[in-house]
């Protein structure tokens, strides 16, 4: 099977185990070697995590992934992609980051549109929709939740949003969260109530807030998976 040259495709589990070679599930004993999914601003991995179960060669790039900080924006051009294993991209998963975006931090957009922090954070959504232009996959998604990312990249409202909430999937809180893409959008919804409420906005101040307000909920990332393979 081919494996990608990026160090991302090493990924450390909850357990401490590193995967560096892939297993096949028995409903994919099909050959998904050439399948590559491109992940970006993964850093914990778990959107992309049942293609990586499932023997998916998987590659995250994200800044902030310790045990390979590839950026974004060093995606650029074929020579990038023919030298890290990229060229047949069949998916791309993209959390694009919402911190200029979403609506709960409306309180702080003058500010930002202001010192510039918007600007960038748009020039970061349009390059990767350059990148999903460039390679063309299968099906492609960006998600974030509630707020201004389509108003402010209108090239988006062609292709959703589509919302979901984590209790539809078997998660029991809350978190309205859209998806813009081509995609399959029938999942199978596993509903429960959510019991836990709004939990993610409820988070204290801490280091690692952001990063845990980025977590992709399991259920849902198994549900479009299933739907996506």
């Amino acid at each position: 099977m081919r494996t990608l040259s990026l160090c991302s495709n090493d990924f450390i589990d909850d357990d401490g185990s590193v995967h560096g070679v892939f297993t096949f599930r028995p409903e994919f004993e099909r050959d998904i070697s050439d399948r590559c999914i491109l992940s970006l601003f993964d850093v914990s991995g778990e959107w992309s995590r049942p293609y990586r179960e499932a023997g998916y060669p998987v590659a995250h790039i994200d800044i902030l992934n310790e045990h390979c900080p590839c950026d974004v924006w060093d995606i650029n051009g074929m020579e990038w992609l023919d030298d890290n294993g990229l060229c047949d991209v069949w998916g791309i998963l993209a959390a694009v980051p919402c911190t200029d975006f979403a609506a709960s931090g409306a309180r702080w957009f003058a500010a930002k549109d202001a010192d510039g922090s918007t600007d960038a954070s748009v020039a970061l959504a349009r390059h990767t929709l350059a990148i999903i232009e460039f390679l063309r996959p299968a099906w492609w998604v960006i998600e974030n939740p509630v707020g201004r990312l389509p108003s402010l990249v209108p090239d988006l409202k062609e292709f959703g949003p589509w919302y979901f909430q984590p209790c539809d999937f078997g998660d029991p809180y809350t978190k309205k969260t859209g998806l813009w893409g081509e995609f399959n959008r029938n999942l199978k919804r596993t509903p429960v109530p959510p019991t836990e409420g709004s939990k993610i906005h409820r988070m204290p101040p801490s280091e690692d807030r952001q990063y845990l307000r980025s977590i992709t909920p399991a259920g849902f990332a198994r549900a479009f998976f299933e739907a996506n393979p």
